[in-house]
């Protein structure tokens, strides 16, 4: 038999449910953080932005999708909006509404919507941590290869200054990998090393507008998160440098002679950690990836997980909550939401019980999943009138 409480969600939440639902479930937390403390500096494009979401390399849509008149071909998600690669904030947003995410992913270029307050304050105490151990120093970059060397650099000066124990504590630390055929990029917030044992843990720092745990719905999406960073870690430690998905996924041309101001800064902070000396040389990024590899099967795998749940008004840590890897659970995860990049099923929006986040989202209006969740509730609600 039908709820009635879930039939009352899809036509409109009652005054009961609205005032039932934890406010702060609906504000969606900024996930970015820092550097490399080894150098005290962390180098970057000069693009405005640094977190998550930010695209290392353009995106090319997809528009060849109509040829001479002919039905148009199914291109998957994966290529026409996110141009053959993922982040991990993309795994997270989809977590918390897949068909919100499309909907922002499907925006025209000249549509913006505005930021929250919660979420540029959020980003303004990752920038100011990030600051407290770092500067940045700009790179001039002429080509893709440059931008994603630029990555690749800064996450062999963590893995060198972990391995020669000169600092223990490493922000905004660059990651990527594959997970089922797709390829991940991202950006840890903390990387930290305890100098007694050697052992590594990630810290993911979240903001909260109020001290309290975050609600169910975002605590699935925190931990996938942190979960996928060990993950992807891990598999570089392995050894998995994915050198085909670089050149398939990002279309980099391993073999292309980096710019001459990467070089330059690549030689001017490893000449110390280089396993050879090849200051006089010129670069390409698979001699960075082969750097990156024997460093970082010297590393040993993640340790401990946790997410530092910060409050905005005083910006002091009020929770520190540990998450334990779960292999299993992330893998179904992982499978389940890129099934949909991947083409192999419609998009999907909120189940039933998480209908409160609607209220929240830009795209309410005309939103097709909740037409269709209420047709469906209608459908059913008719059916069971009509057997009275």
């Amino acid at each position: 038999m039908e709820n009635a409480h879930e039939d009352d969600t899809w036509d409109g939440i009652s005054d009961e449910d609205i005032l039932a639902v934890d406010l702060e479930q609906v504000e969606e937390q900024a996930t970015t953080s820092a550097s490399t403390e080894s150098t005290k500096k962390r180098y970057h494009t000069g693009s405005s932005k640094e977190d998550d979401s930010d695209l290392v390399i353009k995106m090319v849509k997809v528009d060849e999708e109509l040829q001479d008149g002919s039905k148009p071909m199914h291109v998957p998600p994966l290529e026409s909006l996110r141009g053959g690669y993922l982040w991990v904030s993309d795994i997270s947003s989809q977590i918390w509404c897949e068909q919100q995410l499309e909907y922002r992913l499907s925006l025209p270029p000249d549509v913006i919507i505005p930021e929250p307050k919660a979420v540029t304050k959020g980003s303004e105490l990752h920038l100011a941590r990030e600051l407290e151990v770092q500067d940045y120093v700009n790179i001039k970059v002429t080509s893709s290869e440059d931008i994603f060397a630029v990555k690749v650099l800064n996450l062999l000066i963590v893995f060198k200054s972990i391995l020669t124990h000169s600092s223990t504590v490493h922000r905004e630390v660059p990651i990527f990998g594959v997970v089922d055929g797709v390829f991940i990029l991202g950006k840890i917030d903390e990387v930290r090393v305890d100098d007694e044992t050697f052992n590594l843990d990630i810290v993911d720092l979240k903001t909260r507008r109020y001290q309290r745990p975050p609600g169910k719905a975002q605590k699935i999406a925190h931990d996938a998160q942190v979960m996928l960073y060990k993950h992807l870690f891990d598999n570089l430690v392995r050894g998995f440098i994915p050198c085909h998905s670089l050149r398939v996924a990002l279309k980099l041309d391993l073999d292309r002679t980096l710019g001459e101001s990467v070089t330059k800064h690549i030689c001017s902070s490893l000449t110390t950690l280089l396993s050879k000396d090849k200051k006089e040389d010129s670069w390409n990024l698979s001699q960075l990836l082969d750097e990156l590899r024997n460093a970082a099967e010297s590393l040993p795998f993640i340790n401990q997980l946790f997410i530092d749940y910060v409050w905005q008004e005083s910006q002091q840590t009020f929770l520190m909550e540990e998450v334990k890897y779960d292999g299993v659970w992330l893998e179904n995860q992982m499978a389940k939401y890129l099934k949909y990049w991947k083409g192999e099923r419609e998009c999907q929006g909120v189940d039933v019980e998480d209908a409160w986040k609607c209220h929240s989202c830009d795209f309410q209006d005309g939103c097709k999943w909740i037409a269709k969740k209420t047709r469906e509730h209608q459908l059913a609600r008719d059916r069971k009138n009509n057997t009275k």
